[in-house]
Formats: structure tokens, C-alpha cells, sequence
């Protein structure tokens, strides 16, 4: 019986070393040698420019370039911006989402170009009180051509840049080429009609989840959450793309003013009345 005992325990020891022991070990080494997956995530709490669209660009090139990263969430505070850097950001979404998916959440605003941003994403979310839409362009009129004895040009709208009605007409192509965008990228989830939205109202969350143009109403965490359950994560961490594309600067310098930016924020404490819209043109 004893010698029974004695067999059975040097086989259960042997089972411990030859198996179970491996296993342990390599679960370890495993743990510290692959790193875990990432969910990364892009803040663009600023208007759009060029220098701000280039921060989101190589953030989202070094997402693509880093095997740990397997999902996006881009958090929108944003009024918008210029055309050219929006259209640059759309098409870097669109990139992305071939590699790994890409989620859109709004915290206060994303309106203007930053929807345009959002639509190329593979879901968008908000919060209840966002502000979402404003589906269009701002331009200026070219002037009236006329003529200055003291210029020469070799065409008539050479320093005009053309017609008041070819400047409409070019709008006109912005304009629609945003509605596509969205139309494509929203597809038979949205709700409300192109020729509705291009008027470009700025919509709170509520509505804009009726009209199609949000997938939900959750928290930023949510968003994360559901940005690791598109790309079948189970078990991941949240990295911040930023100091990962730029460990050497300051946490975002760029959006408290420190390298040049400005963190767009809604006035809140203006009396009740009539403004003029007012914009600090560049010294």
C-alpha cells in the first residue's frame, strides 16, 4: 500500500514538472515578452487646421504602424475647420479602418468637419447634450471683378479667382462631396434626408441618434469598450496615442496654447442679444 502511495505521488510530481510547471512558466514569460493589445485613443479637442490635422495624422499613422494597437476611439470637441486638413483627416479614418476598426465619440461638439471626421469612422457615438452636425461650408465671396488700369493679368479673373457664381457653384461641390461623405458613411442607418441635413443645423444628441447620425448615447469608457468588442477583444489595455506619437512633448501642448494651439470651449457667460461674429485674422 505504501509503495502504491509512493508511485501515485511521484507520478502526480512528475505531472507538476512536466506539464503544469511549463505551462506556468510560459504563461509568464508570455505575459512580459508579448504585450498586450491596445485600444488607442486620439483627441481632437480643437479647431481644424493644418498643424492640428498633422498631430491626427501621424497619430493615426503610428496606430497603423504599431502591431499592439488594434482598435481607435477618436473623442470629437471640435467646431470644425478648414476644408483641405478635414478632408486629409476623413481619408486617414478611411485608411485606418482597413486595418482595425475605428469608433467616433463626441463629447461637447462635433460639428462641421469634425462630423465630417466622424462619418468615416465605423460607429459614432455622443452624449445626450452634444452638440452634432452643422453639415456644410463657409466660404467668402470673390469680389466683382473690375478693371485697374495699373494691373495687368493674362486672364479676366486672374486676380479674382473668378465669378461670384462659379464660387457659389464650387460650395456647391464642397457641400455635396460632405453629404456623400456622409451618406457613405452612415449608409441605411441614417434616418433624415441629405436635402435635411445640408441645411446645417447643429443637432443635441437626442436628435441626432433619431436622425440616423450617431449610433448611441454613451460615455467615452463605453466607446472603448465597444471600439475592443468590434475588434473581438477580451482583454485589453487603453493606450494614449499622443504620448506615444510624441513622448518627448508635453501632454498635449498643443491644445492649451503652449505650441501654438487654442482648446476650443463654448462661451457661456454672454449677456442675451445681438453679435457680430468675430475671427483674429493672423499678424
Amino acid at each position: 500500500m505504501r509503495e502504491k502511495l509512493a508511485t501515485i505521488a511521484r507520478s502526480i510530481m512528475l505531472w507538476l514538472l512536466v506539464v503544469v510547471l511549463p505551462l506556468a512558466v510560459g504563461s509568464c514569460v508570455a505575459y512580459v515578452l508579448v504585450p498586450a493589445p491596445k485600444v488607442g485613443i486620439i483627441r481632437l479637442w480643437t479647431d481644424i487646421n493644418y498643424w492640428t490635422a498633422q498631430e491626427v495624422l501621424e497619430q493615426l499613422a503610428y496606430a497603423r504602424e504599431d502591431d499592439t494597437i488594434k482598435a481607435v476611439v477618436i473623442v470629437l470637441d471640435s467646431p470644425g475647420g478648414e476644408v483641405s486638413s478635414t478632408e486629409d483627416l476623413y481619408y486617414s479614418v478611411l485608411h485606418t479602418r482597413e486595418e482595425m476598426p475605428v469608433v467616433a465619440t463626441v463629447d461637447y461638439l462635433a460639428a462641421s468637419g469634425a462630423y465630417f471626421v466622424a462619418a468615416a469612422a465605423d460607429e459614432i457615438y455622443a452624449k445626450p447634450s452634444s452638440l452634432v452636425g452643422n453639415i456644410g461650408v463657409i466660404g467668402f465671396a470673390w469680389p466683382v471683378p473690375y478693371l485697374e488700369e495699373e494691373i495687368i493679368t493674362t486672364g479676366p479673373y486672374k486676380a479674382f479667382g473668378g465669378t461670384q457664381a462659379g464660387r457659389v457653384r464650387q460650395m456647391e461641390i464642397a457641400k455635396d462631396s460632405f453629404l456623400a461623405a456622409v451618406e457613405a458613411g452612415r449608409g441605411d442607418r441614417l434616418e433624415a434626408s441629405l436635402d435635411y441635413l445640408s441645411r446645417g443645423e447643429v443637432f443635441s444628441g437626442i436628435q441626432a441618434l433619431n436622425l440616423g447620425m450617431i449610433d448611441g448615447l454613451i460615455s467615452t469608457d463605453e466607446a472603448l469598450a465597444r471600439a475592443a468588442e468590434l475588434s473581438k477583444l477580451r482583454s485589453y489595455e487603453t493606450v494614449d496615442l499622443w504620448t506615444l506619437t510624441y513622448p518627448d512633448r508635453e501632454p498635449y501642448a498643443a491644445y492649451s496654447g503652449a505650441d501654438g494651439g487654442q482648446n476650443w470651449t463654448a462661451v457661456d457667460d454672454l449677456e442675451p442679444g445681438l453679435y457680430f461674429r468675430y475671427v483674429e485674422l493672423p499678424r
